[in-house]
């Protein structure tokens, strides 16, 4: 026998709406960490952009992200961010060029006079250009020149030890250790800099990758195309696309396509997506493929929060929420906004009003706003229509009352800038986790395999569905009921839990589409069978949503069977019995053992 593919576990579980019961997160709190009369000297403060230092300029001063002013305002002029845990500025009011820490400590300074072309340290050193020797060195945190003024400004910056340097007279580069001694030789058309021990370079008419030892670790047929993660190189060859670990070996591939946001080949929220064979899947920063290439493409769909939109149909009439194990969550609901919500709006009133729906589809916060932004480290700021603002959580309870000029959400989670009466102060949220997800579906009772072929007994047994007699055809096989798939569609059709029936003559599969109308055959609930007949576990692939699932499934006259509760579970629609009713489903209640 050949046991029906049908993942009552991942599709009909999952995406037929036998949604997982996600574990609650953790409610978060927002309070001011920095009070606008410590800001005063900054006027007006919108949008903080912080650097990956954690630390964003504002008007010649800096703040962090725990909302410490480390150099007051008007301090500086010109500022450079802090990179390697330093920044230039320009500090009066002779104008020289200073070097600082985290802490607003000046480490060093050189004067100014329009000469010195200064750039961002990493692994302690800065490029610096001589004009006495019309050429750049580098020197240390403390001011000294660490390696001669004897390189052009094609040389690089620090990265793994190394830095890669031009030769103009062969038009080769190569690397330098932090001595200044070639340790890589010139060789490369083009070489960039260093990446956690791997470096970009072009040998001879190919682009490869190479590690600190020079190794060309990408095989002779794949071509770089981009280090896409701190694990993870991405190269293409005669098979398509495929991630490379770091020490050149193949970790997956034979994608026709990798999302490239912006032609920047970038992870979001630690998922990329990939197509193969048409089909939409997700790559985690491992490589792994940790998503299956299941979904339709239409457009890539970034994870955000743990969560992504997909569509499900070929059609583009069903779309779901996914988390990062591909389980159908809940269906889309609206525009992404953050921490596994979305927004949502209606215009019942006679005017727009907004809200928030989770992942699952529940609604957290009704539409009663005339605006809201995007959750950030578990809340979300609000706008009643007298224009005042507030904040609500994950759970959809206002707990900063709307009374606020204006909340403006930094580039950091959980940071905002508030505006009232007072000026500008900085919040910060805290105690938000994000919600807990199975990585895999609940599994349901495992079905018995049944054998190549059985016997199918008629059965006059009853069955209702919310209160009204049905008359499908079911056959008794053992001890169990099985029931015509297509029955089953004409009986839910114009309930909660319709879906409709086709058959894909490529895949050679029936499938199932949720949400969708069915229309009814004329050999539909035809009722009770006529005799007995032989029962074949069913060959034909069962898609569901576009997603292959098992069960066990009989083919009895050219129709699929199945039991029951098999699809009562799939659907989350309650099946029953009693002594007066037979057999009976209620679509208002959830399934139940």
């Amino acid at each position: 026998m050949r046991k029906k593919t049908l993942s009552l576990a991942l599709a009909l579980a999952t995406c037929l709406g036998l949604m997982a019961v996600p574990a609650s997160a953790a409610s978060a709190t927002v309070k001011e960490v920095t009070p606008a009369e410590a800001l005063q000297k900054f006027g007006y403060i919108g949008e903080l952009k912080f650097h990956d230092s954690g630390i964003v300029w504002v008007k010649g001063g800096a703040i962090n992200t725990a909302g410490e002013v480390i150099v007051e305002a008007g301090s500086y002029g010109k500022t450079t961010d802090f990179y390697d845990g330093v920044a230039w500025v320009q500090a009066p009011p002779d104008g020289r060029l200073a070097c600082i820490d985290e802490s607003g400590r000046e480490l060093f300074s050189i004067p100014h006079d329009n000469t010195n072309q200064l750039y961002t340290f990493s692994e302690g050193l800065a490029r610096k250009y001589s004009k006495e020797d019309n050429a750049y060195g580098y020197i240390n945190k403390k001011g000294e020149t660490v390696i001669p003024y004897e390189h052009n400004d094609k040389a690089g910056y620090f990265h793994s030890g190394l830095a890669v340097v031009y030769d103009p007279t062969e038009a080769y580069y190569g690397y330098i250790d932090t001595t200044g001694k070639v340790v890589i030789p010139y060789q490369f058309a083009d070489a960039k800099d260093f990446d956690n021990g791997v470096a970009p370079v072009k040998l001879g008419n190919r682009q490869t990758v190479i590690d600190t030892t020079g190794k060309d670790l990408l095989p002779q047929e794949y071509s770089y195309q981009s280090i896409i993660s701190s694990e993870l190189v991405l190269a293409y060859g005669k098979d398509g696309y495929a991630f490379f670990n770091r020490a050149g070996q193949m970790v997956n591939g034979g994608y026709s396509s990798v999302d490239a946001y912006g032609f920047n080949f970038t992870f979001s929220d630690g998922m990329i997506g990939v197509i193969k064979d048409g089909k939409l899947g997700y790559v985690n920063e491992s490589g792994e493929l940790a998503v299956p290439c299941q979904f339709y493409q239409t457009s890539y769909s970034p994870f955000r929060d743990g969560f992504a939109v997909v569509q499900i149909d070929k059609e583009g009439k069903t779309y779901g929420i996914i988390d990062k194990s591909g389980r159908v969550m809940g269906p889309s609901v609206g525009s992404h906004a953050g921490n596994g919500c979305f927004k949502i709006s209606s215009n019942e009133s006679g005017r727009t009003r907004y809200g928030f729906k989770d992942y699952t589809g529940k609604e957290i916060v009704p539409c009663t706003y005339a605006e809201v932004k995007d959750f950030s480290g578990g809340v979300a700021p609000v706008k009643k229509f007298d224009n005042k603002w507030g904040f609500v959580d994950t759970d959809g309870t206002e707990i900063v009352p709307c009374k606020y000029k204006n909340i403006t959400p930094s580039n950091v989670p959980g940071i905002f800038t508030v505006e009232d009466d007072s000026g500008y102060s900085i919040w910060k949220a805290s105690g938000w986790t994000a919600p807990s997800t199975p990585t895999t579906p609940t599994e349901p009772t495992t079905p018995t395999t049944p054998s190549g072929t059985a016997t199918a007994n008629p059965t006059n047994d009853k069955l209702t569905s919310d209160g009204v007699l049905q008359n499908p055809t079911v056959y008794k096989i053992g001890d169990s009921n099985y029931f015509k798939i297509r029955d089953l569609a004409a009986i839910l059709n114009g309930t909660g839990k319709q879906f409709s029936v086709g058959y894909d003559n490529e895949k050679q599969s029936v499938t199932a589409t949720t949400g969708q109308g069915y229309t009814k055959l004329d050999g539909d609930l035809a009722g009770a069978p006529a005799g007995q007949e032989t029962a074949e576990a069913s060959s034909d692939a069962i898609y569901v949503n576009g997603q292959k699932v098992e069960a066990e499934v009989y083919k009895i006259g050219g129709n699929n069977y199945f039991k029951l509760r098999d699809l009562g579970k799939a659907l989350n629609f309650y099946v029953g019995w009693s002594q007066e009713q037979g057999m009976f489903i209620d679509t208002s209640k959830p399934y139940s053992e």
